[in-house]
């Protein structure tokens, strides 16, 4: 059986069995979702959008690719900048970016990697905890993110960027991912040569074609524009990029790893129902549910982090969600 992980006091109490059947394809993308929020800039490319798809679909193909391209900024807190402070900063070229990349304490390597639109301590209540078990903890800024360069990015940059965190690390023992982050480590650990023992996977979504539905929608583009941004990111990369081949499912299935997968109840960006189908396929996968956390702060939950700990450490190894 499954159990939830209380917010409250972080005691495991009953969690009704879900199944891990997808159900996303049926489900309506929610009102936010995938870092794309429904805002009044949002509503205002709607409109733009709706012209452009009729009327000129080259030029709304090109503007959607530019846009998708390009990750929001969010507030760093004052936390963040003292966690930033406290960590060993260095510089790691990737192609043509320069990433920024910390680290805290010593031992075997826990690489964390931050979702679309967020930077590398979002996840940084999990940095203390994880030294103090022993884990020496790396983070970066994606490309385009934090204190990364470069203004615009796609999903070949970004995996590559973990790739090349991780061969500058060593021997990783586990990643911990959120959100598209999550897709973005097992794709990168299946195309990219990305190794490790463990993989923990917190809100992730089923396949990259949702998020880039998740997207469409925002803005929305018309299925046939959406098409051809597709068809360009694939150009781009001289068939490199193969989205028939970007089942997030798929790549959990076939990674042979230990994976935790966690996932809110009551996530309004990506629904539970993602979660359970990516810990279902997994043959040595277990699920944990929480509930009222939602996508954000289930990253900063000291039930979930104490959960990650046991997991990466070996002292919890779940129950499969099959």
């Amino acid at each position: 059986m499954n159990y939830e992980l209380s917010p409250e006091t972080g005691t495991p109490a009953a969690l009704a069995a879900a199944s891990p059947t997808s159900k996303s394809a049926s489900t309506p993308v929610p009102r936010r979702v995938g870092r794309f929020a429904q805002t009044r800039k949002t509503r205002a490319m709607r409109a733009v959008f709706a012209g452009l798809c009729k009327y000129a679909p080259t030029v709304a193909a090109h503007l959607a690719f530019g846009l998708l391209a390009r990750p929001p900024r969010p507030d760093v807190r004052d936390w963040h900048v003292l966690l930033r402070k406290r960590s060993l900063h260095r510089k790691l070229t990737c192609g043509a970016n320069e990433l920024s990349v910390y680290e805290w304490g010593h031992g075997p390597a826990i690489l964390l990697v931050h979702g679309w639109g967020s930077h590398a301590t979002h996840m940084g209540r999990m940095v203390q905890p994880l030294v103090d078990a022993g884990y020496r903890v790396i983070a970066f800024d994606a490309p385009a993110h934090g204190f990364s360069s470069g203004r615009t990015t796609d999903l070949v940059e970004f995996a590559r960027s973990i790739a090349a965190v991780a061969a500058n690390a060593g021997s990783l023992h586990a990643i911990v991912a959120h959100s598209f982050g999550a897709a973005m480590a097992l794709y990168a650990a299946r195309d990219w040569g990305v190794d490790t023992r463990k993989m923990v996977l917190i809100s992730t979504f089923e396949h990259f074609n949702w998020f880039l539905d998740a997207f469409a929608d925002q803005v929305g583009l018309s299925p046939a524009v959406m098409q051809r941004v597709r068809d360009m990111q694939v150009q781009r990369y001289g068939g490199r990029l193969d989205w028939s081949r970007m089942s997030v499912v798929d790549m959990a299935r076939n990674a042979g790893l230990e994976l935790l997968v966690i996932h809110d109840q009551d996530d309004k960006e990506i629904p539970v129902a993602h979660g359970l189908a990516v810990a279902g396929a997994a043959p040595r996968a277990c699920f944990r549910g929480t509930r009222g956390l939602g996508h954000q702060l289930v990253v900063r939950n000291a039930a979930v982090i104490t959960h990650v700990v046991d997991f990466v450490s070996g002292k919890a190894q779940g129950h499969a969600a099959r």
